[in-house]
């Protein structure tokens, strides 16, 4: 599962962020390369401001955000102080954390929610996300009646199933999912998204995670970012501990 290294590879999203949230000064700039890149960082530290900065649900004037269509030269802006995309239109899937979802709607209708609102029939889609997250026995249940890690996998598979997606945001991906399932998961999703030229930006604060997918980490403090590069350098001293209780 390994990705080339960021320095080959140009980047396909900028996002630019200057905004307060309380004490803290979000101040970040991202330049995106990898298929994956991992945002890693404490609690509190503005990992998850700057997925919402990259939805459109943080002011205007604090976010800068383009993206650069596949084998094209020119950026297109999505959102800067003069010109703002609407949510609906960024082609962006997004799973908030707190696997969020339609309480009056089925896991099925959960999943197709984009595709209904913007009246596109992609049943191949939808379908695809369906069996990716292992949701075919569940399709036809409420939120209600599901566990806290079905929940999770209904909430990834909507913002995997949305049409003509050019980004996906994933916060905390895999919370409530248990360790074994989450290793199985977690190639699949990589492999998918490949396969469809998506890249994927994920929060997470676990290094095993982050290591698992051998991911481009943008690692954040107090707003800041302090390093980006593999996560074999990057999470290195988190790696090196980990290794340390195993071999005890």
């Amino acid at each position: 599962m390994s990705s080339p290294s960021a320095t080959t590879l140009q980047p396909h999203h900028r996002l630019s962020v200057d905004a307060h949230f309380g004490p803290l000064h979000l101040l970040a700039h991202l330049h995106l390369t990898a298929p994956w890149t991992v945002i890693f960082g404490p609690s509190g530290s503005g990992k998850s401001s700057l997925l919402r900065a990259a939805c459109g649900l943080l002011h205007p004037a604090a976010v800068e955000f383009s993206a650069r269509p596949a084998n094209q030269a020119a950026w297109l802006k999505i959102q800067s102080r003069h010109h703002t995309t609407p949510v609906h239109q960024r082609s962006i899937g997004y799973a908030p954390q707190g696997s969020v979802l339609f309480p009056h709607l089925s896991v099925r209708e959960n999943i197709a929610f984009a595709a209904q609102v913007r009246h596109i029939h992609d049943h191949h889609s939808i379908t695809a996300a369906i069996h990716l997250f292992e949701l075919a026995q569940l399709a036809h249940r409420m939120p209600r009646d599901l566990s806290g890690g079905e929940r999770q996998r209904v909430n990834l598979a909507r913002a995997f199933a949305v049409p003509s997606a050019r980004l996906l945001l994933l916060d905390e991906p895999f919370t409530g999912v248990d360790r074994h399932r989450r290793d199985i998961l977690l190639p699949r999703m990589q492999q998918h998204a490949a396969h469809l030229g998506i890249p994927i930006l994920s929060v997470t604060h676990d290094v095993e995670e982050a290591l698992l997918l051998d991911a481009e980490v943008i690692r954040i403090e107090q707003g800041a970012v302090i390093d980006q590069g593999p996560a074999t350098r990057v999470l290195a001293d988190e790696r090196a501990r980990i290794l340390t209780v195993l071999n005890r």
